[in-house]
């Protein structure tokens, strides 16, 4: 594996992750856990076992009505591009309100190559999601609550600072309405660039398959996911937490 298409949603999906950079002192860090959802930029870096394969950048921003748009930029290393230059963008638009993310628009951009390039228009009156790819366009019905790749990141995010344990969500992926599962499986200290974090320990699986990623949510820093962690044909992928800034630019 290397930082491809999908490494973005390495937070929950192979494509998941996050990134950061920080400047400010310990007591503006962690913020007042009430306040969940907050803009942030953060940076995560990604290996195979010790390998590099590249970093994550992501960044949240809020405007005062409620309106977000959170960010992905994966980036492959120095080694993995010399196999692939994949450069990949994402982008998720929408509404957050106390409980739930209504996501309205995602773009997903492959810099290497347009073939990739998607884009999905969530429209809600109609309960339809729009499907942009490769120069064609098709719709699906969708229910209420239905997630993209990278809302889902924020409503878990959500979900479990309500003190939820078990959460499923309807995702918009690759052209088809999938089934995301996210259970706590317990507590543990994990030791970050901020000291040793109390984290919630969450496996994620897709419909009833068994679980593929574990994930460290810490509670100080607004449920951000600090690690993540795949088994794969018996190699380790991980993606950990470098640095975070509170705020947006």
């Amino acid at each position: 594996m290397r930082a491809r298409p999908g490494m973005a949603n390495f937070l929950f999906h192979s494509r998941w992750l996050l990134a950061i950079g920080i400047l400010l002192c310990a007591n503006q860090l962690f913020a007042d856990p009430g306040l969940v959802l907050e803009p942030f930029s953060a940076t995560f870096s990604v290996k195979r076992n010790l390998i590099p394969l590249g970093e994550l950048e992501l960044k949240l921003s809020l405007n005062g009505t409620g309106d977000y748009t959170y960010h992905a930029h994966t980036m492959p290393g120095m080694l993995a591009s010399l196999f692939s230059g994949d450069d990949i963008l994402e982008e998720s638009h929408g509404r957050i309100s106390t409980d739930s993310i209504r996501p309205v628009r995602y773009h997903y951009r492959d810099e290497a190559g347009k073939a990739e390039n998607t884009e999905l228009a969530f429209d809600w009156s109609n309960a339809e999601v729009h499907t942009s790819s490769g120069g064609t366009t098709w719709s699906q019905p969708i229910t209420p609550g239905t997630q993209d790749k990278l809302s889902q990141q924020l409503l878990v995010r959500l979900d479990l600072a309500h003190g939820r344990k078990e959460m499923a969500y309807q995702v918009a992926d690759g052209g088809k309405i999938k089934q995301y599962r996210f259970r706590v499986e317990g507590e543990e200290r994990i030791k970050t660039p901020y000291g040793r974090l109390d984290c919630l320990r969450v496996k994620r699986s897709k419909a009833s398959q068994p679980p593929d990623y574990t994930i460290w949510f810490a509670a100080k820093l607004n449920y951000l996911p600090v690690k993540i962690e795949r088994q794969r044909s018996g190699r380790t992928y991980r993606m950990v937490l470098d640095e975070l800034r509170e705020g947006s630019d």
